[in-house]
């Protein structure tokens, strides 16, 4: 059996799920101590619902996907919009060097991604989606790319490989994020 929800079923299920997540961190003190976001606390606990309820066969949820581009837009734009150029003044050094080890990690995120796909026999253009296409500019970067692949290049299944591969950095860097900054 599928439930298909539509746009306002689909907002309102994350919107649960959101505040699922805050109950779950308010009582669970090694989430808060370790920074890990409602959102992915949520976000973690419908995955595993929704893939028992798919793989025991109860129940398939299909989710209208209309306003994930928007959300994620509106998202990542307003992470830009804390940063000033007196708060990367005062960073000094700090920032130089933070650049400088963000630039070798991109690099290096591309350089294994095409070298691992090439090993594999895939198209060195998987390589790159799963490489700092997505893990450095997210679902909305992955989204993009993962579409101009497909049709400029006939790379097929980039885009859903695109979303899995953002996904994974994205629930990855946020359970080991915190915990890395707090040692």
């Amino acid at each position: 059996m599928t439930l298909e929800l539509d746009m306002i079923q689909t907002t309102t299920l994350a919107i649960l799920f959101y505040y699922i997540g805050v109950f779950i961190k308010s009582k669970v003190s090694i989430l808060e101590k370790f920074c890990i976001p409602a959102p992915v606390v949520g976000g973690l606990i419908f995955a595993i619902l929704n893939l028992i309820f798919t793989e025991s066969g109860f129940i398939s949820i299909s989710l209208d996907t209309t306003l994930q581009k928007p959300f994620m837009l509106a998202f990542f734009t307003t992470i830009g919009l804390g940063a000033s150029f007196k708060m990367i003044k005062q960073g000094g050094l700090h920032v130089i060097m933070f650049f400088i080890a963000a630039l070798l990690l991109v690099i290096s995120q591309d350089v294994l991604g095409v070298v691992m796909a090439k090993f594999i026999g895939e198209d060195p253009l998987l390589g790159l989606i799963v490489g700092s296409v997505t893990m450095t500019g997210g679902h909305g970067t992955g989204a993009t790319f993962g579409a101009l692949f497909e049709s400029e290049y006939g790379l097929v299944g980039a885009s859903t490989t695109a979303m899995a591969a953002a996904t994974f950095g994205l629930v990855c860097g946020s359970l080991m994020g915190g915990p890395i900054a707090k040692t």
